[in-house]
């Protein structure tokens, strides 16, 4: 379930609650069968609302952009740090036999790695960087450029596993807002039993129109607005 058709449910089940209480009076006959479904709808989404900012930060395609964003502006300093081990690993000065095997990193397999890979090699180059900062600010890497490189890493890291959690099924908190929200479909379509009687009624029949109007699903986004009304009663 992608985030445009999420927010539309939160929007529909704020319209439905607020509806639902305005309404109160016209329909105080059922009250006693409504309340509890009411109180459930709205509980439900006052639960909603703490994982929404949570859920929605996640957006897929957003994370996969910034991803993107750091892995651009990390390649370019990876590359410098892999030259700069490199360099040192063939000096004089290197009293480390094995340097050499352990940066042994190619511009092209930098460039090509997977995310995860990626990851992995930039993780050990910094590793290796971390006793070595005059030899590499020698070889026109610079602490600051040390500092950036791990400060980089760690978005991307962090956007990369964003990334994962944004899927349909999605981390714990997403999965979690999903229930509640298929939950209050469930609500409203038991509450709408309730209502039923009202739709041919000469004196209640603005309650069903309004109760019609305030639980229509209009999803918005994802190329314009698009409606769905799930909850229309069938003919």
């Amino acid at each position: 379930m992608d985030n445009n058709k999420l927010d539309a449910q939160i929007r529909r089940d704020t319209a439905s609650t607020t509806g639902l209480l305005a309404d109160k009076k016209q329909y105080e006959p059922l009250e006693d069968d409504i309340a509890p479904l009411r109180d459930e709808l709205a509980a439900n989404l006052a639960q909603a609302r703490t994982l929404e900012a949570t859920v929605m930060g996640n957006d897929s395609e957003t994370v996969t952009e910034q991803k993107a964003s750091a892995k651009k502006l990390l390649k370019p300093l990876v590359f410098r740090l892999a030259a700069a081990l490199q360099a040192h690993a063939a000096s004089a000065a290197n009293t480390d036999e094995d340097l050499a095997g352990r940066v042994r990193y190619g511009r092209s397999d930098i460039a090509k790695a997977e995310d995860a890979t990626f990851a992995t090699t930039v993780a050990a180059l910094l590793k290796e960087a971390a006793p070595l900062e005059k030899p590499l600010e020698k070889r026109e890497f610079t602490a600051g450029d040390l500092a950036e490189t791990t400060r980089l890493l760690a978005r991307f890291e962090q956007k990369h596993a964003g990334q994962r959690l944004a899927v349909v099924e999605g981390s714990t908190e997403r999965k979690t807002l999903i229930a509640l929200l298929r939950r209050n479909a469930n609500l409203l379509k038991q509450i709408r039993v309730q209502l039923k009687p009202y739709q041919n009624s000469p004196t209640k029949h603005a309650v069903w129109e309004r109760f019609q109007g305030y639980t229509k699903l209009i999803i918005l986004g994802g190329g314009g607005g698009k409606e769905d009304t799930p909850t229309k009663p069938k003919a």
